[in-house]
């Protein structure tokens, strides 16, 4: 019984520490300024560009009644809410991986819970802001990588080197798709920032996982493009931010396939 009451109060825990998490996530995306005109920034209207009254801190209300546009009447999207939602699912879960999952590395549970759950920050606001404004930052990538790097280094040394292997094999093979794409329409098919991205994803999947990974973010982006192509939402040519679904097949990942760390 008391064993039970300890997980429940974990993971309602983790729960709240993901609410407060996505609300962080929201208020640095909301921030974001996009380089394609229109210029724009998810504190304005998606239509009319004009300033959006300020958004409460807990955005799971507005999965209902969704904030509108003073202006133009225009709902806003529901990416608050959900980001949210997603965040307050995700820690639970990295929770339970951490303690209930072996892993392939050598770090202590609480080490893999902090791990994973700063990796599903990192991810939520990487996927985000490429799919609201085809942007990937350094900083939402590198930083964590280093501190990824560090920590397998100091609980687990040995493992250091399989985890940069994977990071360099990952890079490498979207550095190859990046060149492709420019051999065959003489433009970028594929962000550079996708192939930084992937660094990142092979240090937070490892070796078996990068395959899953990688599995995960083709399905995705083969479904989703057949979609939008059947539908008429896009052209053949047309860009679309291929980093929405490497963090979707790295999230995957970290919860089917061994941590590696």
């Amino acid at each position: 019984m008391a064993s039970l009451v300890f997980v429940i109060l974990g993971a309602l825990g983790a729960a709240a520490l993901g609410l407060l998490a996505g609300a962080l996530v929201n208020t640095l995306a909301d921030r974001v300024v996009g380089v394609d005109e229109p210029i724009w920034s998810a504190s304005q209207c998606r239509k009319c560009l004009e300033p959006l009254a300020p958004a409460s801190p807990l955005a799971l209300g507005e999965l209902v009644n969704r904030r509108v546009c003073a202006a133009c009447g225009q709902p806003t999207s529901r990416r608050r809410p959900l980001t949210q939602l997603a965040l307050a699912l995700w820690l639970p879960a990295a929770l339970w991986r951490a303690y209930t999952t072996p892993t392939l590395g050598g770090l202590p549970a609480w080490a893999l819970f902090a791990l994973a759950a700063l990796a599903g920050v990192a991810l939520a606001f990487i996927f985000i802001v490429d799919l609201e404004h085809r942007l990937i930052f350094d900083l939402s990538i590198f930083p964590l990588l280093v501190v990824i790097l560090a920590a397998v280094g100091l609980f687990d040394r040995p493992r250091l080197v399989t985890l940069a292997l994977a990071a360099a094999l990952s890079g490498l093979i979207f550095l190859l798709f990046y060149g492709l794409g420019w051999l065959l329409y003489r433009q970028e098919a594929l962000g550079f920032g996708d192939v930084k991205l992937a660094l990142l994803l092979g240090a937070l999947v490892g070796w078996p996982g990068l395959v899953t990974a990688l599995f995960a973010t083709a399905i995705l982006a083969a479904v989703l493009s057949l979609l939008l192509l059947a539908s008429g939402s896009v052209e053949r040519r047309a860009f679309i931010p291929f980093g929405v679904f490497m963090t979707l097949g790295a999230a995957f990942a970290l919860l089917a396939a061994p941590l590696p760390w």
